[in-house]
């Protein structure tokens, strides 16, 4: 069967171009190749195909039943293999992604995901949204967005963008306070830690050198947005991303400090396993997500 649908093909492409040499040009065999086919195929089902003449073909009416049934054949294939590559060029398939839940719960950064799931419909995401850090290996996640700084591993990543962070606490917490301006008077105060990120390596100078400070952490939590309500109800200070305080700095339910030690921006990352293909979904992911934020919309 597959000696007889090759030679069909042949013949096929022989009446279309008019010539053995013709089909022969087109399907980059020599013209003896072809006429063999060609001929092979007359013997096998017993009949001529083709009137030949030194100038033209034309077909004999068996050759004319086989044609049409051939046009048949090379529509169905040809129908068939666009399918396929119009799937193909279509990425699909489950994207498993841990993204910082603090930053991806709420715009700008949530609108990235909805703009890729609406771009790539047949991407099926599932996302995990958490502050906590997870380990890719062994995980089901194909690629993490994370903030903070990176350890040496054996995953790939790529920074994304940095992320302003502003020292905050409530009025209630500084009624009565003087602001703090030095490293001193920061040690001085009570903390809302983030387990993550101790303070001392995100306070930095204008020479880039961080304070040897301990300050009190009255409580430590594991959540941004923990932290944030928690400044909010006056338990103290908090380091958080400007981007997940900036409303409660607009309405005044928080008020940025400004030190002589300064916060420190924290970056974004997108971390991979370093396995991973060029034309994968999570590098397909990861190149949107940079785009989109290299173009300002973040």
């Amino acid at each position: 069967m597959i000696d007889h649908l090759r030679a069909i093909a042949i013949f096929h492409e022989v009446v279309e171009s008019g010539s053995f040499r013709a089909a022969a040009k087109a399907l980059k065999l020599s013209p003896s190749v072809v006429s063999h086919h060609v001929s092979q195929l007359e013997q096998r089902l017993g009949t001529a195909l083709l009137y030949r003449s030194t100038r033209k073909i034309s077909l004999t009416e068996n050759g004319a039943v086989l044609f049409e049934a051939g046009q048949k054949i090379m529509a169905a294939a040809t129908s068939g293999i666009g399918s396929i590559q119009h799937q193909t060029d279509l990425p699909s398939g489950r994207l498993r992604v841990a993204v910082s839940g603090n930053l991806f719960e709420r715009p700008p950064f949530s609108d990235h995901l909805t703009d890729f799931a609406k771009h790539y419909p047949a991407v099926k995401l599932s996302l995990s949204f958490s502050d906590q850090r997870v380990d890719l290996i062994g995980s089901d996640f194909d690629v993490a967005l994370r903030t903070g700084w990176l350890e040496n591993s054996q995953y790939k990543a790529r920074k994304m963008v940095d992320l302003e962070h502003a020292l905050v606490a409530s009025k209630a917490y500084l009624f009565g306070k003087p602001l703090p301006k030095t490293i001193d008077d920061l040690s001085e105060m009570d903390w809302i830690g983030f387990r993550q990120f101790p303070i001392n390596k995100q306070l930095t100078n204008t020479k880039g050198e961080m304070p040897r400070i301990n300050p009190e952490v009255s409580i430590e939590v594991d959540g941004v947005v923990a932290m944030c309500q928690m400044a909010k109800s006056g338990l103290g200070l908090a380091a958080v991303p400007k981007v997940v305080i900036q409303d409660d700095l607009d309405r005044g339910d928080l008020i940025a400090l400004n030190p002589n030690w300064p916060l420190k921006p924290i970056s974004l990352y997108a971390v991979w396993p370093n396995n991973v293909s060029k034309e994968s979904l999570t590098l397909l992911f990861v190149r949107f997500l940079a785009d989109r934020m290299a173009s300002g919309k973040d």
